[in-house]
């Protein structure tokens, strides 16, 4: 609550209040939203026309640059933990990044979990995530490739049987381009996909470098 707090970005859920009842449960208070988690518009729609996902893309990228100027790196990037609200001006897909329940505070040299502990959802987790190796503000931007290829395909670039089985992928396997899929057959995608792909990069250092690198390249 505190790490999402002093943020203070329009794109990131408000935290209104957080304690400790008499009884010792924490808690905290934020802002209502009404509308939808991304998971939901992916789910009914397959995927998402390319116009929407690029103004969805672009303002998760502006929250999560934001977090990460203060050395915040969320951690668990993931459809889920985006929701889509709509505002009094009457604009729809106003996006809310929620959930900075395990994100790790003040950079590389800090951290609120060991080194070799894995936290995450593996279907959005990075290699170095994946095998438990210190993370940066890269590891945010390769989930965002995660999410950029599941709104344009309609599926994520892997998946398996077991948590273990989908990190591998994440760490060895490269994934199918966009265009390439059943699902993105005839889709012109173009540099999108490029840049999709260019965050889904193994190595931190071959993708984009900072979420202001990914939005000028979506711009």
């Amino acid at each position: 609550a505190q790490s999402a707090t002093s943020i203070g970005h329009e794109n990131i859920i408000d935290i209104n209040d957080f304690g400790r009842l008499p009884d010792g449960t924490v808690y905290f208070v934020m802002e209502f939203l009404d509308g939808e988690a991304l998971t939901d518009m992916i789910k009914r729609g397959g995927s998402i026309p390319v116009r929407d996902a690029v103004h969805i893309i672009r303002q998760i990228a502006s929250a999560l640059g934001a977090a990460h100027s203060r050395g915040i790196v969320h951690r668990d990037l993931k459809p889920d933990n985006i929701y889509l609200v709509k505002r009094g001006d009457g604009s729809n897909n106003f996006v809310k990044v929620l959930d900075f329940g395990i994100a790790k505070v003040g950079g590389a040299s800090s951290k609120l979990t060991k080194t070799g502990t894995i936290f995450g959802t593996p279907h959005y987790m990075s290699p170095e995530q994946a095998a438990g190796q210190t993370v940066d503000q890269r590891t945010d931007i390769y989930a965002l490739g995660v999410i950029m290829y599941e709104m344009l395909v309609g599926k994520v670039p892997f998946d398996g049987d077991t948590f273990m089985g989908i990190l591998t992928k994440h760490m060895f396997e490269p994934p199918v381009p966009p265009s390439q899929t059943q699902q993105g057959a005839g889709n012109r995608l173009g540099a999108l996909e490029d840049i999709t792909l260019k965050a889904l990069q193994k190595k931190p250092e071959q993708r984009q470098q900072s979420m202001a690198e990914l939005a000028a390249e979506l711009d």
